[in-house]
């Protein structure tokens, strides 16, 4: 027996094989599709008496679903061709080497010997190809119902999005309307007749095994989700957790984890169940987000605070749940109008038990007061799917203000406690993003999340995406939103980078006063470029417009705003070649000003008066500018002191070192120095030159200093000499010619006022005889 003979039979046996065990996978295989063309005849139905998009949603999950098992169902075929394929290899190379064989030099009985195998051979190859026909024939029926289920698909998602659309503005029919009764026992017949078909699909061995295995991972499922809170509340434990914030990390695990259960059961029972079970779950996990908005709230006091968040999940949960179990529309409105009544009711009176520092809570009372009695009418008025997307709109919204506000005071409590030494990353974010970045973050999170529960994903992208050109320029509110994201990201950027330029120069000392100020403002202007670049390139901007536009102005800037760019130009030029920066001490004219920023047209510079001075940039580049403390804040003054002639200059300067060695601004490397500048025409003039650490306290640092030399100059008893000067005046005849008629007047005035004062003497002068004989009559 030759090799390629005992090949044949290797082959030979290998394809006995596969017909056994394709014989066994067919029947299997055929079981299989007429369970899966029962299925696609069920979708069939519901799909052709799917009237809203709910129906629509719940079709579209199970032609997924079903999608799925034709191919899982569709990968046998594929493995039987393949296992074809390597018999079809074998039997190939046999057949060369039998060729090859035949072609060489060989005695005629070898010949004969080689004819049988070759004929079985040829029997090998047409067995495979019957069988290879075969699989097609029996592939072909799970094509075609994977292209139908295709084009099913592709049907209900094109007339998915205007289904949404007519969904929430169709009018049902009120209360107040003659045929209300009618179409209420229609809509509850057909409730009826839903419920029957599905509790009948329900009751099947197949839905049963579905439905234990469903639950058996949603098992698996809540335990992983409970077992990762268990591990954040471990973690929050360790930290230090109070034990109200732990019952709150607990309340929502066991949230999450129902909801984690309910959505993996969704994906294994029945189709018409799906939507029901995600809504289910998503109740619960919103529940979760609820609890977890508690906290880093003082949970103490909150404790005794009414109730806000969760009114408004209730109205939410019964709202997804009056949604998805297709209850009929005509009872959803009665039923709704009267829920959001009472929940206004209850909010307005939260809000007046609500203290006014809790302004948040009042705010969303406030809010929810008002806007929650006309979705009362519009649902009361045959819009009730409308009145709930608002209504959850409104709880998403709540929950956004609650998640900005809490992750703002855990970014500001992170800094609080943060180590020391480390950069002020939290407070770089928060002070650069703050609320309102966070805000549209959860808000537009949630809206997001919105859309998927209530089936309007498709309507809110085509939303975001629809755009309005002007020219070459596109605006939506895809574009919008993503502008306000950069807005608040370049600004957090901003504020991040100034932290670290903080940090760095508070540790360097190496770097210089004022180029900290001129990193910052190099940075902002950095970003707020790069936002620029960024908005234009969303906006649909391109650099050659952009260039167009600069050139057509350009006229115009050089003719009206020649001095603004010009300060511009300068501010530039001071900030990168830091000739003056903030902190600098300048002359002004004749007094001097500290600089406070250097702007893009002006430069702020306070004066000593405490009057703020703009100054363009152009003046200060092109002008003659006196800096006093540019590259060393250090400055020199001499105090000119005069003393008397004959005075001990030894002992003047000695003192004059003693009073600069009572000050403590005066530096003692350069020491100071006394200089006998010049003799004075009454004085001996003297300097006492010292060198001040900053010219920003040199007045002061004077001042103390000229105070110290008087106390020690009286002390020592040295005259700080004053220029004197004697009067001498000599007889002159103008002068007396001049005088004589002053002198006679004078002359006579005196001797009338002696005359007067002479008689007023002799009037009051009484006679001595006549008192003494008075005296005598009194004395007898």
């Amino acid at each position: 027996m030759t090799p390629c003979t005992n090949r044949t039979y290797i082959v030979r046996g290998r394809l006995e094989a596969f017909k056994t065990r394709h014989t066994a996978e067919t029947v299997e295989q055929n079981s299989e599709m007429e369970h899966l063309l029962r299925d696609r005849a069920r979708l069939a139905l519901w799909q052709a008496t799917a009237s809203d998009p709910w129906e629509i949603r719940t079709v579209l999950a199970g032609l997924d679903r079903l999608r799925l098992s034709v191919e899982h169902l569709s990968q046998r075929p594929q493995q039987a061709w393949a296992a074809l394929e390597q018999n079809v290899a074998l039997l190939e190379s046999y057949r060369d080497k039998l060729g090859e064989i035949s072609r060489q030099q060989v005695p005629e009985r070898f010949r004969d010997t080689l004819e049988p195998t070759r004929r079985s051979i040829q029997e090998l190859g047409a067995e495979v190809s019957a069988l290879r026909d075969r699989v097609a024939e029996e592939a072909a029926p799970l094509r075609e119902l994977a292209e139908q289920l295709k084009a099913a698909t592709d049907d209900l998602q094109t007339a998915l999005v205007p289904a949404w659309k007519s969904y929430y503005k169709d009018v049902n029919p009120t209360i107040f309307s003659s045929s209300y009764l009618r179409y209420t026992s229609e809509d509850i017949e057909d409730w009826l007749l839903w419920s029957d078909l599905g509790l009948e699909l329900l009751h099947t061995p197949t839905m049963h095994e579905f439905m234990v295995a469903g639950a058996g991972m949603g098992c698996l499922a809540a335990a992983l989700v409970a077992a990762l809170f268990l591990l954040g509340r471990h973690f929050a434990a360790g930290r230090g957790a109070s034990k109200a914030a732990l019952g709150i990390v607990s309340r929502a695990s066991a949230c999450a984890a129902a909801g984690a259960f309910f959505m993996t059961l969704a994906q294994f029972a029945p189709f018409f169940l799906f939507t029901q079970l995600i809504s289910i779950g998503e109740i619960l996990f919103s529940a979760a987000l609820v609890h977890l908005s508690r906290l880093g709230r003082n949970l103490e006091h909150d404790s005794r605070r009414p109730a806000v968040l969760w009114p408004t999940w209730r109205i939410f949960a019964l709202g997804l749940l009056l949604e998805s179990g297709r209850y009929p529309d005509t009872l959803d409105g009665p039923i709704m109008a009267v829920v959001l009544g009472l929940a206004a009711w209850g909010f307005w009176k939260r809000h007046k038990t609500t203290l006014p520092a809790q302004r948040l809570d009042r705010s969303i009372t406030r809010i929810l007061s008002f806007a929650l009695p006309p979705l009362a009418v519009v649902s009361l008025l045959g819009l009730p799917q409308t009145a709930i997307l608002c209504a959850s709109g409104l709880f998403y919204v709540a929950l956004a203000l609650r998640f900005a506000a809490m992750t703002t005071r855990a970014l500001g409590q992170l800094e609080i406690d943060r180590h020391h030494g480390r950069p002020p990353i939290f407070l770089g974010i928060l002070t650069g993003a703050g609320f309102p970045f966070f805000f549209l973050a959860f808000l537009f999170l949630f809206l997001w999340l919105l859309s998927n529960q209530f089936g309007g994903e498709n309507v809110f992208l085509e939303i975001l995406n629809t755009e309005t050109r002007v020219e070459s320029v596109g605006i939506s509110l895809n574009k919008i939103v993503l502008l306000l994201f950069g807005f608040y990201a370049a600004r957090a950027l901003i504020a991040l980078s100034a932290t670290f330029i903080t940090e760095l120069s508070s540790r360097r000392r190496a770097v210089e006063r004022g180029a900290k100020a001129t990193l910052l403002t190099i940075n902002t202007y950095l970003w707020w470029g790069l936002y620029a670049m960024f908005a234009m390139s969303v906006l649909g901007l391109s650099l050659a417009s952009v260039a167009v536009v600069a050139g057509g102005l350009s006229v115009g800037i050089g003719f009206g705003l020649q001095t603004t760019v010009n300060n511009f130009v300068s501010g530039l030029i001071l900030l990168f070649g830091r000739s003056i920066q903030a902190g600098d001490t300048i002359q002004l004219g004749e007094g001097q000003g500290v600089v406070k920023e250097v702007n893009i047209r002006n430069t702020e510079v306070l004066t000593n008066e405490n009057a703020t001075v703009f100054v363009p940039n152009s003046e200060l580049v092109s002008g003659k500018i006196t800096n006093w403390s540019h590259k060393d804040p250090s400055v020199r003054r001499d105090i000119s002191v005069g003393v008397a002639y004959g005075s001990d200059t030894d002992k003047v300067r000695e003192l004059l070192l003693a009073a600069a060695a009572q000050c403590p601004a005066v530096l003692a490397t350069p020491p100071p120095a006394v200089l006998h500048w010049d003799f004075g025409a009454s004085t001996l003039d003297f300097r006492l030159r010292i060198w001040l650490a900053d010219v920003a306290g040199a007045v002061t640092a004077m001042s103390m200093v000229r105070g110290a030399i008087d106390q020690l100059f009286r002390g020592a008893g040295i005259e700080i000499a004053f220029p004197q000067a004697d009067l001498h005046l000599r007889t002159a005849p103008a002068l007396e010619e001049l005088a004589k008629p002053h002198l006679a007047e004078t002359a006579r005035l005196l001797a009338e006022i002696s005359a007067r004062l002479d008689a007023l003497e002799k009037n009051n002068r009484r006679p001595e005889p006549a008192g003494d004989d008075a005296q005598e009559g009194n004395a007898s």
